[in-house]
């Protein structure tokens, strides 16, 4: 894998968790850190297929109340989807955009429930 640094600076307290989490899993706090990235980032679309990239991403520009709206209403039909197209492909899409809202509310810090909280309640 191609690597790249650059410099980022922290807040002191930030850095001290990290250090001691590097210490306590007596890993490198290199490691530390970029499994923490990895872990914290929005869901890559490296297995989506490509026609609903352009759709998903724009997720990224909403604001969180009009993500959570984007997860109780699935049945928004994507660009890459025609009238004509299956249903099914629809409703697939639908779940991968309503995965992928919750994602970046995660992201954002909002504590999401787990899907028997979400239906059930």
């Amino acid at each position: 894998m191609k690597k790249k640094s650059f410099t980022l600076e922290i807040p002191e307290r930030l850095l001290n968790q990290l250090e001691a989490i590097a210490q306590a899993s007596k890993s490198d706090i290199d490691d530390v850190v970029l499994q923490t990235l990895r872990q914290g980032m929005p869901p890559s679309l490296r297995e989506i297929p490509g026609k609903f990239h352009k759709d998903l991403l724009s997720l990224n520009a909403l604001g969180d109340l009009e993500l959570w709206d984007v997860i109780a209403e699935p049945k928004k039909r994507p660009e890459g989807i025609k009238e004509k197209d299956e249903a099914s492909e629809v409703e697939h899409f639908g779940s991968m955009r309503r995965a992928y809202a919750f994602s970046l509310l995660k992201w954002r810090g909002h504590p999401i429930p787990t899907p028997a909280e979400f239906i059930f309640n």
